[in-house]
């Protein structure tokens, strides 16, 4: 089934519940989404090979509770992405022979339209949990796909013009990862110790 599909199968008063239940912030937005839905309704899906994956993620040493993530998957594996060298994870690891997962906030909503659901999303969640996670994913940077194509130009000029630094221009106006790793690390430390210091 595709997420086409399941917008022409669900009911709206369903779907709405069930975006409050799990995101209650969306209660203040929720004509926006409402708006959304039937827009859906009206498009015509874009073909795409992507498929749409939902599932509870607990990352290890960041998440204190699992989250819902909504992701795409097409076949492509993590070994054969772009940036797969400055992973540090082994050509044979696990990892780098799963199917890699990518970040649909900024496709077009005719390609949503067309992605099949993976079966084992559709077995953990209802119709309407489906929608309301998708929904609340598609709309993460506007309720409208102009204001969501707009912020996809200003990353794709951004990742540009480091893509066109030279070496001395990223010395100059880049932080490197390894500092700000070590400024979150200090900025997460001190509260701790602030704890313990009025546990004793």
């Amino acid at each position: 089934m595709n997420l086409k599909e399941l917008v022409c199968s669900t009911i709206w008063c369903d779907v709405k519940a069930s975006l409050i239940n799990g995101y209650p912030d969306a209660k203040r937005s929720i004509e926006g989404y409402e708006l959304v839905f039937s827009t859906l309704s009206s498009l015509i899906p874009q073909k795409t090979n992507m498929r749409i994956f939902i599932e509870r993620v607990l990352r290890d040493g960041i998440d204190k509770q699992p989250f819902v993530d909504v992701s795409g998957k097409n076949g492509t594996l993590n070994r054969n992405l772009s940036d797969f060298q400055h992973l540090w994870k082994p050509q044979d690891s696990e990892y780098a022979n799963s199917e890699a997962s990518f970040a649909l906030e900024m496709a077009p909503w005719e390609e949503w339209l067309d992605m099949e659901i993976d079966p084992a999303s559709q077995q953990d969640y209802s119709d309407s949990e489906i929608l309301a996670h998708c929904l609340w994913e598609m709309t993460f940077f506007g309720f409208d796909q102009t204001t969501i194509r707009n912020q996809k130009e200003e990353l794709d000029r951004r990742v540009k013009e480091l893509d066109n630094m030279t070496e001395d221009e990223k010395k100059e106006r880049l932080i490197p990862m390894e500092q700000v790793l070590k400024k979150i690390e200090t900025k997460l430390t001190i509260p701790e110790k602030l704890s313990e210091v009025h546990e004793e």
